[in-house]
């Protein structure tokens, strides 16, 4: 089985019916600590998602698998940004999307709403992944008195308030939560990921 990493070809000592899972996870121990795996190809083609879960039992036999790494750290800096970032454009959202249902427009308020539970969903998402990056347990994870689970579990309580709201056609109140409970829930988010930071780099947390 030809194998490149970065673009360099190495000699895998593994048995001749490996699969795709045996290799990468054998690559993985030959990484200097630090690197991680981030992209995985055969033949050219690159495999995420669901796709790369059914090609892992598959033996492999002759094709070429060509796997990319990255720098863990470095990843998770970047992944921080964008998380810091996409909090940071929410913020004023909630109170656009109350001020569009107390006027009485509902099709652009939920038009934003949808948008803003995507949103949030992705960045929940891309925290979890995150976390598992870099081995963070939430329950574990002071963040100011609280733990990061407690944050989460509050927020996630906060989401399904909204969502019982909405499918209760009950505007007043999903207005009310969108005015006043979610500016302290991006507070929250933002105080999550500083922890976050201080756990993944405590000298670039030290510096902000």
């Amino acid at each position: 089985m030809p194998l490149l990493i970065d673009q360099s070809p190495v000699t895998a000592n593994l048995p001749e019916s490996h699969t795709l899972a045996d290799a990468i996870a054998w690559a993985q121990t030959q990484l200097p600590e630090g690197k991680i795996i981030t992209a995985v190809a055969l033949d050219g083609v690159a495999l995420e998602g669901e796709p790369l879960n059914q090609a892992r039992p598959q033996p492999l036999g002759g094709r070429t698998l060509s796997l990319t790494t990255s720098d863990r750290k470095e990843l998770s800096l970047s992944m921080l940004g964008k998380l810091y970032a996409m909090v940071e454009w929410l913020a004023p959202q909630h109170k656009e999307v109350a001020a569009l249902l107390e006027k009485g427009d509902q099709s652009a308020a939920f038009e934003k709403l949808g948008h803003i539970f995507t949103a949030w969903q992705q960045i929940q998402n891309a925290f979890s992944g995150l976390a598992k990056l870099n081995n963070i347990v939430p329950s574990e994870l002071p963040v100011r008195e609280l733990t990061g689970d407690a944050i989460l579990n509050e927020f996630c309580r906060q989401l399904a308030e909204m969502q019982n709201a909405l499918q209760n056609r009950d505007f007043v109140l999903l207005a009310d939560i969108l005015q006043y409970e979610m500016d302290g829930a991006t507070a929250n988010w933002v105080s999550l990921l500083e922890s976050t930071l201080a756990a993944v780099a405590p000298e670039a947390a030290a510096a902000s």
